[in-house]
């Protein structure tokens, strides 16, 4: 079972519709559960591997409140350091990144970073072919065998390891560059590995 925490917007919506074409069984967590959402903690608990769609500014609280949860799992995080300024995207980061404060918040979890370039509108938008890689960090390299088979579902590209954990200080940046583009051109860009 593969679970998402904070799968109400863009991002958890399409990425469950997409597993789930692929035959994949997906429970939504969330703080206030409804008929087809289940809460937070009940979604880690069904899940071998989960991932955390919640922003930023959350990853530290949520960490704590389901670590008991998460403990063995493999647990994905997804949030980028993007903040706006005046309406602009900017990244604010820290001396760690996002992904390494949640692996501090769960150290029982088998923490991977990644999805920070896959366009979240395009993720929920079925007509969309995502003509993109996915770029994953972590130390736990059979964590991130098994989130890279479940990116290359998703994506209509290859899932690349960018490296250990700490490498996701900069990757959770790139989004502030896409985001500029994307706002220039009035697209949804991905990012593409080239040459491998």
């Amino acid at each position: 079972m593969i679970g998402i925490v904070g799968g109400s917007g863009d991002f958890g919506q399409g990425l469950a519709a997409r597993l789930r074409a692929h035959g994949h069984d997906v429970v939504i967590g969330s703080r206030t559960p409804r008929d087809d959402f289940v809460a937070n903690a009940e979604c880690c608990e069904l899940s071998d591997l989960v991932f955390l769609s919640i922003p930023a500014g959350s990853v530290e609280a949520m960490g704590r409140e389901l670590g008991p949860h998460l403990s063995g799992k493999i647990a994905v995080s997804v949030a980028t350091a993007v903040a706006f300024k005046d309406g602009r995207p900017m990244a604010e980061t820290g001396p760690v990144s996002i992904a390494e404060l949640l692996a501090l918040e769960v150290p029982g979890a088998r923490v991977v970073s990644g999805f920070h370039t896959v366009s979240s509108k395009g993720l929920a938008d079925p007509n969309t072919i995502l003509r993109e890689d996915v770029l994953l960090c972590g130390d736990d390299d059979l964590a991130k065998a098994e989130v890279a088979r479940l990116a290359e579902l998703v994506v209509d590209g290859r899932a690349v390891d960018a490296g250990p954990l700490y490498v996701s200080r900069w990757l959770e940046t790139l989004t502030v560059v896409l985001l500029n583009v994307n706002r220039r051109y009035k697209a949804h860009t991905g990012i593409r590995i080239t040459e491998l």
